[in-house]
């Protein structure tokens, strides 16, 4: 880096030779010149700013604004890491509720089919049990009916006989018979 004290000195030579051998603005003196007195106040800011350390006062603003951008630029970092992780984990877990769906799905179209068969099994069973149970309620039926005829029968029978023997019959012939079968009990009980 070039000397700002050596540039100003050279600078105001340069300019006062000038201004001795005629050139410039046809002042006098160097010191008459307004441009001398402009480039040496310019010259002097600048070694003012030099030696007050100004330079790095401004070196510590950028060194602070490049440490916030650097932190800046950290943090976006990180919370596209983390935004990355969360979209990886959402991802994830809407596959895993895809699956869980799909499974879910299928087990409850198994389910559903099972228990079709079932009902459809249990109900045939149940038409075959009431069939059975039909079946024989109309053999009691028919066999109490059949019984219940012959009872009637018999009764109907034993009354036309007694009325025929009756009829024929006299009555020593009536008193014999119904000593033979009093008789015939007797032996049978004892």
């Amino acid at each position: 880096m070039a000397d700002p004290v050596n540039e100003l000195e050279h600078a105001a030579t340069e300019h006062s030779t000038e201004v001795a051998h005629g050139e410039g603005h046809g002042y006098a003196h160097w010191y008459e010149d307004p441009s001398v007195w402009v480039d040496a106040a310019v010259a002097l800011f600048f070694v003012l700013i030099v030696w007050k350390g100004v330079h790095k006062i401004f070196a510590k603003m950028l060194d602070d604004k490049s440490r916030a951008i650097e932190e800046e630029l950290d943090n976006a970092r990180t919370l596209r890491e983390e935004a990355s992780a969360l979209l990886a984990k959402y991802q994830r877990d809407q596959r895993e509720a895809e699956l869980t769906a799909t499974e879910l799905l299928a087990n409850a179209e198994a389910e559903a089919k099972t228990l079709h068969e079932e009902s459809a099994q249990h109900i045939e069973e149940m038409v075959e049990r009431r069939t059975r149970l039909a079946r024989q309620k109309i053999q009691q039926m028919e066999a109490a009916a059949l019984k219940e005829i012959q009872l009637t029968a018999a009764d109907v029978a034993a009354s036309a006989a007694r009325e025929l023997i009756a009829g024929n019959l006299k009555k020593a012939d009536q008193d014999a018979l119904l000593r033979d079968a009093i008789d015939g009990l007797d032996r049978q009980v004892h």
